[in-house]
């Protein structure tokens, strides 16, 4: 009893919504099985020997059976154009695990092992990207309720595809570059270029994160350059050539090797045939990005599709907190589920939205004109170059994310994973007035926020439960 009473007492806040969101991600991958809400994955069949279809599960499939790259045209077959990183990992693990079980359908479902881990890591990862941003203790177990509830993070836990990986090594971009800004040593430089490397190894968007990171480089060297001359600037600029000369080969070495060898273009996209369900390039491009057609919204809620398919946004919402699935033959209680699980959490991302623009577009734009912005960093206290990250950070993605959904216009390419490093930064955002509103006394405004995060999780803890025992 000592023990557990010394447990509890070293017990941090924030330990609560931590070990929650790890027994969630456990309780659903128990629950799932590899084909369970997954997204392009193909076939799995290891007792076929040496077959080669499509899909990620084929790719795994292939690696563990040839351990090489393709010999081929990756653009030949489904899904073989994505970099290996996570696929081999998983078939590297399937291996291991072969040593020892020798029922295929086992080994087979262990490859959720993968995503599993990866999704605990992006939990310890944003605790610690939280940790960095000196927030008060009660607003990091804010946010970290949200990241441990939020439907979309729970759902990488299980999905078997390389989106989970990608965002770790997204978020591990982020936090490197964090560290880098406190302190920039050749270590830190080190761990940004590996990051951004493996996840391009991953998956070809993390690539994205250069920009934002690029933008951190380019404010410390002309802060450091004002404030100590060129002495330290070129210690600056050592750092920053290291940084290139490992991420960039180690990044783009699989793509380089596609277009010599099969001359694949280094950015290529499967695309869909315009004859497909999901092809949108026939609606009005204002309808596709600014506001959908009201009777078609209604027309879809009516029959329970959820949203409009064409819409960006509407696409968004739902994609972000149900993924892709349909939900045709639930019962009624269960589209109300979904309905108020929309609805709470679109709120709190137009919540979470207004905040990020104040703090970190409009906060950032002021204190770089501003020589002086003392009176708002005491309000706001986030370090410049990390405003700077997130700022650029969320522009960037977005502005990718709607580039994609435009050049490809099918419902699929508006869906919420692709964009899903997008959570961090307006989370973070809200957290700051959260915390803000209880040093100013703004109680009723707190408890307001407050609630509305302890009904998201409530219902998308519900909805997990239907997904699992439904």
């Amino acid at each position: 009893m000592k023990g557990i009473g010394a447990y509890w007492k070293n017990c941090r806040i924030t330990d609560i919504p931590m070990g929650a969101g790890f027994a969630l991600r456990l309780f659903y991958v128990l629950c799932s099985t590899i084909y369970d809400r997954q997204y392009d994955i193909g076939m799995i069949d290891l007792d076929a020997g040496h077959t080669v279809t499509g899909g990620h599960l084929a790719y795994i499939q292939y690696f563990y059976e040839n351990w090489k790259l393709p010999d081929f045209d990756p653009t030949s077959v489904y899904q073989f154009h994505h970099p290996p990183l996570h696929h081999y990992v998983c078939a590297l693990w399937m291996k291991f695990l072969s040593l020892f079980v020798h029922h295929t359908d086992v080994l087979e479902e262990a490859i959720q092992v993968v995503p599993f881990v990866s999704s605990l890591l992006i939990l310890v990862v944003l605790f610690q990207i939280l940790q960095s941003l000196a927030l008060e203790e009660d607003t990091v177990c804010f946010l970290m309720t949200l990241f441990a509830f939020h439907p979309a993070l729970v759902l990488l836990s299980g999905s078997v595809n390389n989106d989970c990986m990608s965002l770790l090594f997204t978020l591990l971009c982020v936090y490197t570059a964090m560290r880098w800004s406190q302190q920039q040593g050749m270590g830190n430089a080190i761990a940004m270029a590996l990051s951004l490397g493996l996840g391009m190894l991953t998956k070809q968007n993390v690539a994205q994160m250069a920009f934002p990171m690029a933008f951190v480089f380019l404010y410390v060297l002309v802060t450091d350059y004002k404030r100590h001359g060129w002495w330290r600037l070129k210690k600056r600029l050592w750092q920053c050539v290291v940084f290139g000369a490992i991420s960039v080969p180690l990044g783009m070495a699989f793509y380089v090797r596609n277009a010599i060898l099969y001359r694949m273009p280094l950015v290529w996209v499967y695309t869909l045939p315009k004859d497909s369900w999901q092809y949108t390039g026939n609606v009005p491009v204002v309808n596709r990005f600014l506001w959908p057609i009201p009777q078609e919204m209604l027309d879809n809620l009516l029959h329970f599709k959820v949203g409009c398919g064409y819409n960006v946004w509407m696409q968004l919402i739902r994609t972000s907190v149900l993924g892709e699935w349909d939900m045709a033959g639930v019962g009624a209680g269960v589209k109300v589920l979904a309905v108020l699980l929309m609805a709470v959490g679109a709120l709190l991302a137009f919540l979470a939205l207004l905040a990020f623009v104040k703090i970190f577009l409009l906060g950032t734009v002021r204190c770089l004109c501003i020589r002086d912005c003392r009176r708002w960093e005491a309000m706001v206290p986030v370090a410049m170059p990390h405003r700077i990250l997130f700022a650029a950070g969320y522009l960037v993605h977005l502005l990718f994310y709607l580039k994609f959904a435009y050049d490809y216009p099918q419902q699929c390419s508006m869906h919420f994973r692709y964009i899903e490093i997008e959570l961090l930064f307006p989370a973070v955002a809200l957290g700051l007035v959260w915390q803000r509103m209880g040093e100013t006394g703004k109680i009723r405004g707190r408890r307001v926020l407050t609630g509305l995060l302890a009904l998201f999780c409530l219902l998308s803890t519900a909805m997990v439960g239907v997904w699992c025992l439904g």
